[in-house]
């Protein structure tokens, strides 16, 4: 042992050696069976005895003499100070020895030894005699090494794949997170499971479902959730974790571990797929309805043509009578719901842009039309301010109209939800400094959350209920309002939401003052003439007879395209006004037969109908280039359309 300790040693009698040196065979053989090495230490010699089966720990013969100098050479340099610090002092304050240290074998290899001894002291309480084990412990430093190493991987591993991990002493609740964790929980310092803490952290909807595995006293081995994180500055992100329970003998859990993932990309994406499925059920049932619309359209417009043929001519009959303001009244309401059934079937067709020159004013006419019931209903004020002085624009009359109705329909949801008391919408058109037509629609709702401003156009992104909206609304809108040239922009306001439409202007467009009266302005046909009617609903041919007639028509009327046929086989004419959709020879076939057998008589062909929502139906009018009128109908619009047969030079 260290140099200096051999000469505090005192001698011993040949009994006491000998009782010393039983006692150490006795103590060697008990414990050679646990493979456990024993030594001896006196302190009044300085001599160290080891075992063989020490000895074999530290790479040695059995006979080697274990002296100060072959310790201290079988020492690992870096723990030889720690090994001998006791015995130096004389293990003046250390009552035992209990250290693990390093050994290097002459071969060259290291192990680790655990060394344990307590001093036996005499009747002053000095040390005498130190006794002691040595376990060779290579194997489980080993085992700790390679433990470090795989955690050390682990954690290089998570933090590449950027994984969060975290630990939960269920009994203590004390927690340790990652730095990944706590950054996905947008904080610096370490989180801790009480409720006054973590909580802070967890949204609100989901954190019965977070703590659910630790009320029920984790009955699972493992954990897996999904949850929200709220992160100080208001944003979420959606964390994924993923845990093991470890446990006792006793089946009590004792330690959680787990890692945290990052799914806010996901869960994001998810949300939008569903949007898009919702979205596209939506268009499906749209789809669906303009199928039903083609059907019922047919049937809707036929007695409509009727009721406002009938109602104009009741109209012109009861002049200075004391039933002309009754007639009037029921002509303007036939009218009303002849323009509320077009507009509903135009914004059912799908069909190419068909750009023309627009008034914005009419158009804002139209959409309060069909809208006028809804708002009544939920008490909003309408307040419109149209410009007497605005120049048209070059567009599709159907999109603008579909962008106009969705932001009246989004404003009389948002005053709907709101608590105030003034539910006003106003819609303005206006020319700006730089001759843009504008149109603003805005309300006295809620308006738009500022975190929310630079989102709402965005595809699929709507703040309405689940049910009330696909978010499809305003970015279809801005879709349209770009492709005709032009800008939607939502703009500061005071209370509420104001949406801006910016439109350039036609070019060369004149400005507009009063509205052309539409029966004024409606051409005169040529007087006299044979007319035939092909139509299979019996009130609107009669209409028709009674409207040519009044033109200076000798009219016949055929119930369908054989009828017709025949009749056209008979005699000639001078005007042929035929239904498209009719059971036997429709207007179509009727078409081709008269291209086949009186080519000169297609040129006199017009058609009337109540259903052009069929892409057939729109690809045979689009080729054929015959006029179309579409019912229900007036006699402006009779009189135009003969008048665009019979003097196609002078076509509106």
């Amino acid at each position: 042992m260290p140099e200096g300790i051999e000469s505090r040693a005192t001698c011993l009698s040949a009994e006491e050696a000998e009782a010393r040196e039983d006692s150490r065979r006795r103590l060697e053989l008990a414990v050679e069976a646990a493979k456990v090495g024993t030594w001896t230490f006196d302190l009044r010699t300085g001599k160290t005895w080891y075992s063989a089966r020490s000895k074999q720990m530290y790479g040695l013969p059995p006979d080697t003499e274990m002296t100060t100098a072959v310790i201290r050479k079988s020492v690992h340099p870096e723990d030889w100070e720690e090994v001998s610090r006791p015995y130096l002092s004389g293990f003046v304050e250390d009552e035992k020895v209990e250290i693990e240290y390093r050994v290097i074998c002459p071969d060259g290899s290291v192990r680790w030894i655990y060394s344990l001894g307590a001093a036996r002291r005499d009747e002053h309480g000095v040390a005498q005699m130190i006794n002691g084990i040595h376990l060779d412990i290579t194997e489980r430093k080993q085992a700790e090494h390679e433990l470090r190493e795989t955690r050390r991987e682990f954690e290089l591993a998570v933090q590449g794949a950027n994984l969060g991990s975290w630990t939960i002493d269920p009994k203590t609740g004390e927690t340790w997170y990652s730095a990944r964790s706590r950054e996905l929980y947008g904080v610096d310092g370490e989180l801790h499971l009480e409720p006054s803490s973590l909580k802070a952290f967890i949204h609100p909807d989901d954190w019965d479902a977070t703590v659910e595995a630790a009320r029920a006293g984790f009955p699972s081995d493992t954990l897996s959730l999904e949850h929200r994180v709220v992160w100080p500055n208001g944003e979420f992100r959606w964390v994924h974790s993923l845990g093991t329970v470890v446990r006792d003998e006793k089946g009590e859990p004792t330690l959680l571990h787990g890692i945290h993932l990052d799914i806010t990309d996901r869960k994001l994406a998810e949300q939008e797929l569903a949007r898009s499925r919702e979205a596209l059920h939506q268009s499906e049932k749209l789809a669906a309805l303009g199928s039903l619309l083609a059907g019922v359209s047919h049937e809707l417009n036929n007695p409509l043509a009727a009721i406002v043929g009938q109602a104009e001519m009741l109209q012109e009959d009861s002049v200075g009578t004391v039933f002309e303001a009754r007639a009037r009244k029921i002509s303007a309401a036939a009218e009303r719901c002849a323009r509320i059934v077009q507009t509903f079937l135009a914004m059912a067709r799908q069909k190419e842009a068909q750009r023309s020159l627009v008034d914005l004013n009419e158009v804002v006419a139209s959409a309060l039309e069909i809208t006028e019931y809804a708002l009544r209903t939920a008490g909003i004020a309408v307040r419109v301010t149209l410009g007497t002085l605005l120049p048209k624009v070059i567009g599709d009359r159907d999109q603008l109209h579909q962008v106009l109705v969705n932001l009246i329909v989004n404003a009389q949801q948002a005053m709907e939800g709101g608590e105030a008391f003034d539910k006003t919408l106003s819609i303005r058109t206006s020319v700006s400094q730089s001759g843009a037509v504008l149109l603003d629609v805005s309300d006295t709702g809620a308006g738009v959350p500022e975190k929310l401003k630079g989102r709402i156009f965005d595809p699929f992104f709507t703040t309405k209920p689940q049910g009330m909206g696909t978010g499809v609304g305003l970015s279809f809108s801005q879709g349209i309002v770009e492709a005709h040239g032009g800008t939607i922009t939502l703009e500061p306001s005071r209370r509420g939401a104001h949406f801006r439409l910016s439109l350039p202007p036609a070019p060369g467009s004149e400005l507009l003052a009063v509205p052309i009266d539409a029966e004024a302005g409606a051409p005169a046909p040529a007087a006299g003439g044979r007319a035939l009617v092909v139509e299979d609903e019996s009130d609107v041919a009669e209409t028709l007879r009674e409207l040519l007639e009044r033109e200076g028509y000798k009219v016949e009327v055929a119930q369908d395209g054989a009828a017709a046929l025949m009749a056209i086989d008979r005699d000639d004419y001078d005007l042929i006004l035929s239904d498209l959709r009719m059971p036997g020879v429709s207007g179509p076939d009727l078409h081709a037969r008269l291209a086949e057998t009186k080519p000169h008589l297609v040129e006199r062909m017009g058609f009337v109908t109540g259903d052009t929502l069929g892409s057939s139906m729109d690809d045979f009018l689009r080729n054929c280039g015959r006029p179309v009128l579409e019912k229900p109908f007036t006699k402006a619009g009779v009189r135009c359309l003969v008048a665009s047969i019979v003097q196609p030079g002078e076509q509106p």
